[in-house]
C-alpha cells in the first residue's frame, strides 16, 4: 500500500527536505574553504633564478660626486629578489671598444683577456623586504692615480668598465643580471654557512674598504632586523675621502635603530679639518680598539680591494693572533 511504502522510504533512506538541509551546510563549508584558498597570501614570486635576467632601471640618484643608486624593477609589485643574505649577483657588461682594440686596460694587458662581454659582481643595499625593486649602490671608478694599502700609486689611466657602462645608463634603459652567486652565506642568529663548513658566533667584526662595504652592510641589516638575533657587529670602514663614505645615512641609521649591537668605525686617508674619526689604513691598533678579540665565538668580515684585504686586514689580523678559520673574505 502507499502508507507502508512510505514507511519504507522513511525508514531506509531520506526524503528531499532532509538531502537539502544536509547538502546546504556542506556546500557552504566546500565554499568557504575554496574562498579561504584564494585569498590566502601566496607566497611572492622570486626573480633571481640562477638565470640571467634581463631587467629595467626604474630610476637613478646621485649620491656622491662618483656613487650612483641605480634602482632596478623586478617582474612585478610583489616580486622579491630572492637573495640570500651574503650573496651577491652578476651584472653583464660590453667590454669597452677601445681595450678590445687594443688588448689594454689601464696601461695593463686586458684583465679580461679579451672576452666581448665581462662579469661584475655586485651586492645589493636592499633585499626581500622591498618588493619590486633592487638598490644598486655603485661607485663609479673614473680615471685616477690612487694610494695603495700597500703604499704603492697606481694611475687608473682608464678607471673601471662597469662604472663607465653604468654612468651611461638612465631611467627606461635595461640591463642583464643574474644570480644569485657566492659562496657564503648568513643564515641568521650567529650562523654563517662557509665553504665546507658552517660556523656559529656571537661576535661578528668586519672591514670593508670602499664599495666592499655593501656585503658587510646585507648581513649587519638582516641581523638588526630580525629581534632574536642576538650577535653584535663592528665595523671598520676605510676610505680615501670623507666624500667616499658610501650609505653613511644607512650605516649611522642601523647604529641607532641596533641599540648597541653594531658599530661603525670610519677611517679615512685624506680626512676634512675637524675630523674626528680615525686616520690612515687599518692598522692593528684600530683591530685592537675597534673588533672584538680572538676568540673561537668570533670572525671577522672583509670586503675589499685586494691589496686591503692582504696588507691592513690579513695579516694585521695574523699578527694579532687570530686564527685564519676565524678569516671570511668576501
Amino acid at each position: 500500500s502507499i502508507a507502508g511504502t512510505r514507511r519504507a522510504q522513511s525508514l531506509g533512506g531520506m526524503d528531499f527536505g532532509d538531502a537539502v538541509r544536509l547538502a546546504l551546510p556542506l556546500g557552504l563549508f566546500g565554499l568557504g574553504v575554496a574562498l579561504v584558498v584564494y585569498l590566502a597570501p601566496r607566497p611572492p614570486p622570486i626573480f633571481l633564478d640562477k638565470k640571467r635576467k634581463r631587467a629595467q632601471i626604474a630610476d637613478v640618484k646621485e649620491l656622491s660626486h662618483d656613487t650612483k643608486r641605480y634602482r632596478i624593477a623586478l617582474d612585478t609589485a610583489r616580486t622579491v629578489l630572492g637573495l640570500p643574505v651574503g650573496k651577491h649577483l652578476v651584472l653583464y657588461v660590453p667590454n669597452p671598444k677601445q681595450c678590445l682594440d687594443s688588448g689594454k686596460w689601464n696601461s695593463k694587458d686586458d684583465p679580461d683577456r679579451g672576452k666581448q662581454e665581462v662579469e661584475r659582481k655586485y651586492t645589493p643595499v636592499t633585499g626581500d623586504e622591498t618588493p619590486g625593486y633592487v638598490d644598486l649602490v655603485v661607485k663609479l671608478y673614473r680615471p685616477c692615480t690612487t694610494k695603495m694599502p700597500d703604499g704603492k700609486e697606481v694611475t687608473w689611466a682608464d678607471g673601471g668598465k662597469a662604472g663607465s657602462y653604468l654612468e651611461g645608463k638612465k631611467p627606461g634603459d635595461f640591463v642583464e643580471i643574474m644570480g644569485p652567486v657566492g659562496v657564503n652565506e648568513y643564515l641568521g642568529r650567529g650562523m654563517f654557512k662557509l665553504p665546507g663548513r658552517t660556523v656559529t658566533v656571537r661576535r661578528i667584526g668586519m672591514m670593508a674598504g670602499g664599495t666592499g662595504l655593501t656585503p658587510m652592510l646585507q648581513v649587519a641589516q638582516a641581523a638588526i632586523r630580525d629581534k632574536h638575533d642576538k650577535c653584535t657587529f663592528s665595523l671598520i670602514y676605510a676610505n680615501k675621502t670623507e666624500d667616499d663614505i658610501l650609505c653613511r645615512e644607512m650605516l649611522d641609521e642601523l647604529a641607532t635603530l641596533s641599540q648597541g649591537r653594531f658599530r661603525a668605525h670610519y677611517t679615512l686617508d685624506f680626512p676634512p679639518t675637524g675630523w674626528e674619526h680615525k686616520v690612515g689604513f687599518i692598522s692593528k691598533s684600530m683591530i685592537q680598539e675597534c673588533l672584538p678579540p680572538p676568540s673561537t665565538d668570533t670572525l671577522i668580515l672583509m670586503c675589499g680591494p685586494p691589496p686591503m684585504v692582504e696588507f691592513s686586514c690579513k695579516r694585521n689580523l695574523e699578527e694579532l693572533g687570530y686564527s685564519k678559520t676565524s678569516m671570511v673574505a668576501f
